[in-house]
């Protein structure tokens, strides 16, 4: 099955799932959809999920970078890019480098690269992002103000990750590269490639020398696809069977329900029918005239479930 990623360019986490499909030397199809709401040609998709982006395998949609990684890790098992399943202590220092490489590393950075370039971003842009987040509409100024407010911890952030590349290994967990790499990697890309050269970088040396070699990762072998035919290919094709076995129940939700799936940390719900839930993901179904039935999946971890009441 074809592999489609709904991305664009300067999405610092479409970069990390670029890197992903790169690493995996995977062929796959190149959906370009918006930085900000709408998104008419994507949220049918995702069950009205917006972040970006999603990887689309015929019927199923992978949501959130921590699923896609895994479901990548899952179709095409080698080259790894996770530690062994087997191996839990790495499995466990890999979800804390990527929950700080997401949240104390690439927030402050990301509101520091906003701020400073604020205005070349559209109203719209800066309208949607406070929307997420539910925060009242800010101003230009204040938009500079927090900018500059958070500068200072982005580098201190990054002076971290100076010294987690300080054990003479070519990658953050070894001599090997993988998710943790591609975790940390796209909040630096971010700011370079939003924000141009940056002499912050220029005075971290080993996060220099580690940039270049993830870089060197590539993304794989790409070719460009019309919004319009990756909903096509999504309305020919059925999802594949849900996992679960048993009917799961969380907090008075049980299989077949209709439910919510929010990130924890913005307020960008999807809504559907509940078709699967486990330690790894959780699966809403959604019925259309226009596409049939799509499966979406999200990870379990970050996101909470609740129901749709009458």
């Amino acid at each position: 099955m074809e592999a489609i990623l709904h991305h664009y360019d300067d999405s610092s986490f479409s970069e990390k799932v670029r890197l992903m499909l790169g690493r995996k030397g995977m062929h796959w199809r190149s959906v370009v959809i918006p930085a900000f709401g709408p998104k008419p040609d994507y949220t049918p998709l995702t069950a009205g999920y917006r972040r970006t982006p999603a990887l689309q395998f015929g019927a199923d949609i992978y949501c959130d970078t921590r699923l896609i990684g895994l479901e990548l890790e899952r179709r095409v098992p080698a080259p790894p890019i996770y530690p062994p399943a087997a191996d839990g202590r790495a499995r466990a220092l890999l979800e804390v480098l990527v929950a700080w490489a997401e949240q104390q590393l690439f927030r402050p950075l990301a509101l520091a690269v906003t701020g400073e370039h604020a205005a070349r971003f559209p109203a719209e842009f800066h309208a949607d992002r406070a929307a997420l987040h539910g925060k009242p509409l800010p101003t230009l100024a204040q938009i500079e103000a927090a900018g500059r407010q958070q500068r200072p911890e982005c580098e201190l952030q990054l002076a971290l990750l100076e010294g987690l590349l300080a054990h003479g290994q070519d990658f953050v967990l070894g001599e090997t590269i993988g998710v943790a790499d591609f975790s940390l990697y796209s909040a630096p890309w971010f700011l370079e490639t939003v924000g141009g050269p940056s002499a912050v970088l220029d005075r971290l040396p080993l996060t220099r020398a580690w940039m270049a070699r993830v870089k060197a990762t590539g993304h794989g072998h790409t070719q460009a696809m019309a919004a319009a035919e990756a909903l096509a290919i999504a309305a020919a094709s059925a999802p594949l069977p849900c996992r679960t076995g048993a009917t799961a129940v969380l907090d008075g939700i049980t299989l077949g329900d209709e439910v919510r799936v929010t990130p924890i940390d913005q307020r960008a719900p999807a809504r559907g029918t509940l078709a699967a839930f486990d330690d790894e993901r959780i699966t809403l179904v959604q019925r259309s005239a226009a596409l049939g039935e799509i499966a979406t999946h999200f990870p379990r971890l970050g996101y909470r479930v609740s129901a749709v009441r009458a």
